[in-house]
């Protein structure tokens, strides 16, 4: 359970609802005092309002007299009364519980989104409860008075506002010349994050987004360094998955609902991927494993197991599939598949069978073993045979036609395991 502290945005981009969606999307739920109404779009800020002082604190107490929290965001507070009452609540209400303070003192398109003296507020109040402070480029410049524009000069403002109290500062640098890097300053160390550009021009809502995915993280018990670096990885993939509006580009921050495309592409398993599962960054290596240029993940291309199911009629006629899809798109072959991660081979076989022919079996034996080759390398085949067969042979899956031939009708099959498996075969005795 997340509090999150912040003004509302009524693009959906930043602000609260981003706050929100960042925390789910890390698996945590999120609770929120609103402290601002804004008038915002995806590109600029129209106009903003504050709640008063007393409407703030009485919703974070509310808050927090229906059961404990694990951690909270402070985003856009506006004023040096807001600010002061925010610290009065962690604090007498909150505290322990990680705190991550991302001090908006204006959006991402420039326009004001503070009060006079609310940086100083923050210093003094708020920022010295911080367990990890989440300052842009400007707002680093604002709270340290010095540039802050290089790589150096953000490790210095780091050091800097670390002296002031927080347990952890993240300087971010998406306004860096050139190609972003965030820099990470702890009592231990410094840790830089080097980023790159993923979509042109400025994006709406990364610094609500990327603070509120760390205090979900945080609450959850990674420490600093481990909550920036998985939030860095969500990020970047929220980025990708965005959408561009008049005003300026949204971040995606779920995967899109669909729909998907009429007519699926079976063929994409038996091909090396070219994007990372994690975050989306581009896989890299042609031999051997890949790796993600982002996000560090190395992808190992070695596909799971699979099953062949053999099955005959009292007449000695073989069940056969005739393929759907490319490989092989058109010809015969056993019944049979990839496992999936969480089932054994025997449920894989029933699966395989269901799913192609329409068919299931009161029992499956495991028979013999056998091996193909993909794009991937060499795959352990399990052959399992099929008994008490029950149902209407309906075709299904990457199966166009489901049939029975005897063995002296039977031409080659689609892969040369399935005509090895016949040749012996194997369960068919």
């Amino acid at each position: 359970m997340v509090l999150l502290v912040g003004g509302t945005d009524p693009s959906g981009g930043a602000g609260l609802l981003a706050d929100a969606k960042a925390v789910s999307a890390m698996g945590a739920h999120g609770c929120c005092a609103v402290t601002a109404v804004t008038v915002q779009d995806s590109g600029r800020v129209h106009s903003w309002n504050p709640v008063s002082t007393g409407q703030i604190k009485d919703q974070m107490q509310r808050i927090c007299d229906d059961g404990p929290l694990h951690g909270m965001k402070a985003g856009m507070l506006g004023s040096q009364g807001a600010v002061e009452a925010v610290t009065e609540v962690y604090a007498n209400r909150i505290f322990p519980a990680p705190l991550v303070v991302d001090p908006v003192l204006a959006a991402g398109s420039g326009d004001s989104l503070s009060g006079k003296g609310l940086s100083g507020s923050l210093l003094k109040h708020l920022i010295p409860h911080a367990s990890l402070l989440t300052p842009n480029l400007d707002e680093a410049e604002a709270l340290t008075g010095r540039p802050v524009r290089t790589l150096r000069e953000m490790e210095d403002a780091g050091r800097s506002l670390l002296e002031l109290g927080p347990g952890a500062v993240l300087v971010k640098g998406g306004h860096l010349e050139g190609e972003p890097s965030d820099v990470l300053v702890t009592r231990l160390g410094i840790t830089v994050f080097p980023g790159r550009r993923i979509v042109p021009g400025k994006v709406h809502g990364t610094g609500c987004t990327l603070a509120s995915a760390c205090a979900a993280l945080m609450a959850s018990g990674h420490d600093p360094e481990s909550a920036v670096a998985k939030a860095l990885t969500y990020l970047r993939g929220a980025i990708r998955d965005g959408f561009r509006r008049e005003g300026g580009f949204l971040i995606g921050h779920f995967p899109g609902p669909g729909p998907g495309p009429k007519t699926p592409d079976k063929t994409a398993f038996y091909s090396s991927p070219r994007f990372c599962p994690v975050c989306g960054g581009s896989l890299l290596g042609a031999q051997g494993h890949m790796e993600c240029r982002d996000c560090g993940l190395v992808h190992y291309r070695n596909p799971l197991p699979a099953v062949i199911v053999l099955a005959r009629e009292e007449s000695g006629k073989v069940l056969l599939v005739r393929r759907a899809f490319p490989p092989a798109v058109g010809e015969l072959c056993l019944p049979g598949g990839f496992m999936d991660l969480s089932e054994t081979p025997e449920e894989c076989a029933r699966r395989e069978l269901h799913e192609e022919t329409g068919l299931t079996a009161d029992s499956m034996e495991l028979s013999g073993a056998d091996r193909d080759s993909t794009d991937y390398g060499g795959v352990a085949l399990y052959v399992y045979r099929a008994t008490g067969l029950h149902g209407t042979p309906v075709p299904g899956d990457d199966a166009s036609e489901v049939l029975w031939l005897a063995p002296c009708d039977i031409p080659p099959l689609a892969f040369p395991a399935h005509d090895r498996v016949l040749g012996r075969g194997d369960g068919l005795s």
